[in-house]
């Protein structure tokens, strides 16, 4: 009996601490679902019933507030239905976690070095001329990085071909409709039936080609093999104007995480020492979009959602034989910090080849050392939108005709480029603003109309406080100073008149 009122008591704690932590990250809706599950079993609970007030409260006025501004109902459901958070390191977790080391940075600049072309180097952002300082110690952080030309670049040259196994959309590859690797269509006319590859291990995976299905195998499919994750794909989660669900974050996260398992369980196999996650090379290589230290309160805000954010991640890692519970590998802070890294540096794009429009998303792990400039010396595309494009769209490096649909992205010198300079895209499609933009750096804003300089500019408050430091940039803020000084200097003079 005492047992029995333990346990009753740490479920009522349970809902009170989760209502708690929802109604902090402002996630107002799951947290309504929760305290009227919570209230279904404590009905009286003074603690739940305040929460569940305030939750009502600050639903309704963001909804109000929302419906006065969005006219689409998918995009007032995503928006009032979604938490919001604040990217910041974590203080209690070691902080060599969060660096980039001269090790990881040869070991990118490694796998550049075959074409020759690109190698990646630490920057400085902004308009400051000073070079960076280049670390001396093995584990000092080399700081922010970038990529730049190893040799002069002609224009319309390729740059490069990234490829990757980090590319998902929202279908699930049990469907047999793309390669389970690289995205590839599987179907007619881009590819015959008798040249899809089946592994033998599991019928509910497919590969376009002998290389697909070896790297497949070699790797994270030896996790996730006979496991299913079909419930990742019964719903695409909250979806706005982007048309791309929420679930995609746990769909990628999925991929990622079993890239990082499979290869532990390899070095465990030769005895080798484990490394932790955030320091595995395909995670460590990116940064999350995190405000400066000395910020306590970062200007841009971030979507939480408690299915994508918490429910989602420690199911797939449970599959996967994790307890998130036991193992210090596989913190809270780690999974959310992991979250943050791929949101960053994902890209996002559409295509219609299996006869219905899908969203895409990759993470490449050389093309997202790109940095962004308002005035780009790189263009790029991702996979082919339709049937419609010309052959030349999947030409690869070597002019070998990649699989259509794949998770590649192209990119090619927009312009002549010296040697030493860095090579920057844009991550807004048209940076000085035009009518339904046809290429961004995440997906946002594609298809959109009439998005001047002014939309785009406040788009890239996500990553920059005072702009990305082009001539475009600098000469907007002088202008802004400008104008605040005018004013500031009326106020100066009417306080004097009074």
């Amino acid at each position: 009996m005492i047992i029995a009122d333990e346990i009753t008591s740490l479920h009522l704690q349970t809902y009170r601490e989760l209502v708690n932590g929802l109604l902090g990250c402002a996630d107002f809706w799951d947290g309504l679902v929760q305290a009227k599950a919570g209230l279904n079993r404590f009905p009286r609970d003074a603690e739940l019933l305040e929460m569940r007030g305030d939750l009502k409260t600050a639903f309704l006025a963001r909804h109000k507030g929302i419906k006065e501004v969005l006219g689409n109902e998918k995009d007032i459901v995503a928006s009032t239905r979604t938490g919001k958070i604040y990217q910041k390191q974590y203080p209690w977790m070691d902080q060599s976690l969060y660096i980039r080391t001269p090790d990881l940075l040869h070991h990118v600049n490694a796998g550049l070095a075959g074409n020759g072309i690109c190698q990646v180097e630490p920057v400085i952002f902004g308009s400051s001329s000073r070079l960076p300082k280049l670390p001396t110690k093995e584990k000092e952080d080399v700081g922010p990085l970038g990529l730049f030309a190893a040799r002069d670049i002609k224009l319309d040259e390729k740059i490069m071909v990234d490829h990757c196994v980090t590319g998902i959309s929202d279908v699930s590859p049990t469907r047999l409709k793309h390669c389970e690797a690289c995205h590839g269509a599987l179907v007619a006319p881009y590819m015959h039936p008798s040249r899809i590859i089946r592994p033998t291990c599991c019928k509910t995976a497919a590969f376009c080609s002998i290389a697909c299905h070896d790297t497949a195998l070699a790797g994270y499919h030896k996790l996730m093999c006979k496991k299913s994750f079909d419930w990742l794909f019964e719903s695409q989660g909250l979806v706005g104007k982007e048309g791309c669900g929420t679930r995609w974050r746990p769909i990628l996260f999925l991929r990622v995480v079993a890239i990082v398992l499979a290869e532990a369980r390899e070095r465990a196999k030769k005895g080798e020492l484990a490394i932790h996650p955030l320091q595995h090379p395909l995670i460590a290589r990116m940064a999350a979009n995190y405000s400066p230290a000395d910020k306590v309160q970062p200007d841009v805000s971030h979507d939480w959602q408690y299915f994508e954010n918490v429910v989602a991640p420690t199911r797939i890692l449970m599959q996967l034989g994790i307890n998130v519970f036991t193992d210090a590998h596989w913190t809270p802070e780690v999974i959310q910090t992991i979250f943050w890294r791929i949101e960053n540096n994902a890209n996002m794009g559409k295509t219609n080849l299996t006869g219905q429009q899908i969203v895409m998303v990759n993470l490449n792990p050389n093309y997202l050392f790109f940095n962004h400039s308002c005035e780009p010396n790189v263009s790029w595309h991702g996979a082919v939108p339709s049937g419609d494009v010309s052959i030349e769209w999947l030409k690869g490096m070597n002019g070998e005709i990649l699989s259509p649909g794949c998770s590649a992205v192209w990119c090619t010198a927009a312009g002549d480029i010296k040697k030493g300079e860095e090579l920057k895209i844009s991550y807004i499609g048209n940076p000085l603003g035009s009518k339904g933009d046809g290429e961004g750096g995440e997906g946002e804003g594609e298809g959109e109309a009439d998005e001047g300089r002014h939309t785009k500019r406040a788009w890239l408050e996500k990553w920059f406080d005072r702009g990305c430091g082009c001539r475009i940039c600098e000469k907007e803020n002088m202008e802004t100073d400008r104008l605040e000084a005018v004013g500031a200097g009326r106020e100066k003079a009417l306080e004097i008149e009074v």
